[in-house]
């Protein structure tokens, strides 16, 4: 059987070298298969350098999120240890803590930054459900911002921030956290110009571009994000503090149950720093201890830091009675085994 007239003759070949000196005859490539290798040799450099730069940008990226990230993890555990110690006059630098111990105190701030975030979950939950099942609600829902226009979508853009202007306000008015010279009033000075910022987007937004908060943040707009972002975090710094602060207190009234009375029996009969002393720590070769204070505490307790070498001996006691062991549940084993009767 001959082939057809139409198909044209046979694509010539041509030898190949192999390796080993022998030749592989693989037929010519046409001009269409030709004029595809030349556009993917033309065009392989420029995507293999894109790749590359795709690459190292995510490398960047991710380098500089965990930067930021433990920055800010180290950020929360300051600000907690130095509010907690300097609560009880001790000066956190003197008990020369490692720096894995002061980020972990930052579990504190998990609490504060959940909050708000779960909020918002939640409001947009019960939105689409809402808007799903109950199409008159949403119907309802349209014809009220078309009523009130601007100043409705105004209106719920800042009940949206509420929550947030109003940790900035009250952390603004917070003697306690303004008239000290750490690192907190800093802290609460760039909450309140974040809030400023907050309110100042959020009545343009609601202004000019008549949308609605929740829908910039759905779409991952910058500015919003970076906004919210920044000032849950800053809330969460000064949340902190407002706990670091109220552990401290409890330790010094023997209201917490991890304080502790300590007794020390000092060597070569010299005399006892107080009575009835409060353990906070032992570091860097101190014994650190606070003097017990009433509720309310003293806005100026006394703390001692009594070196190893002076005491003979120590006497610990807790101040509160242990709570009651738990039982719990407790997978051992012993429940399945079987044994002989007697």
């Amino acid at each position: 059987m001959t082939a057809p007239a139409w198909a044209g003759p046979p694509a010539p070949v041509r030898p190949h070298a192999e390796p080993n000196g022998a030749q592989d005859w693989r037929p010519a490539p046409d001009g269409v298969e030709a004029g595809l290798a030349a556009d993917y040799s033309a065009v392989s450099p420029a995507a293999t350098l894109a790749d590359k730069l795709a690459a190292s940008r995510r490398l960047i990226e991710s380098v500089i999120i965990a930067v930021v990230t433990s920055t800010g993890v180290y950020l929360v555990g300051s600000v907690y240890t130095e509010t907690y110690y300097g609560r009880m006059s001790i000066d956190v630098l003197a008990l020369d803590l490692p720096p894995p111990y002061i980020a972990l105190q930052a579990v504190h701030a998990v609490q504060s930054l959940l909050i708000y975030p779960l909020a918002l979950l939640l409001l947009y939950l019960l939105d689409r459900f809402t808007t799903e099942r109950f199409p008159r609600a949403r119907a309802w829902r349209g014809r009220q911002v078309d009523r009130f226009g601007r100043v409705g979508i105004l209106a719920i853009n800042c009940l949206v921030v509420f929550p947030l202007l109003r940790s900035a306000v009250m952390a603004g008015s917070n003697r306690a956290l303004i008239q000290t010279t750490s690192a907190l009033s800093e802290v609460v000075s760039l909450m309140q110009a974040v809030g400023l910022a907050v309110l100042v987007y959020v009545v343009w937004l609601s202004l000019a571009r008549r949308a609605f908060l929740l829908s910039e943040l759905k779409a991952h707009r910058t500015v919003p994000v970076a906004l919210v972002v920044a000032i849950i975090l800053l809330g969460a710094l000064v949340n902190t503090a407002e706990r670091a602060r109220t552990n401290a207190e409890r330790l010094m009234t023997g209201a917490s149950d991890t304080s502790l009375a300590i007794t020390l029996t000092m060597a070569d009969d010299r005399p006892l720093p107080g009575a009835d002393l409060v353990l906070v720590t032992m570091r860097n070769g101190h014994y650190f201890m606070v003097e017990r204070q009433p509720d309310p505490p003293s806005l100026t307790p006394r703390a001692f830091a009594v070196p190893y070498r002076s005491v003979d001996s120590v006497e610990l006691e807790r101040i509160n009675p242990a709570p009651p062991a738990d039982k719990g549940f407790v997978i051992t084993g012993d429940e399945f085994a079987t044994f002989p009767e007697p």
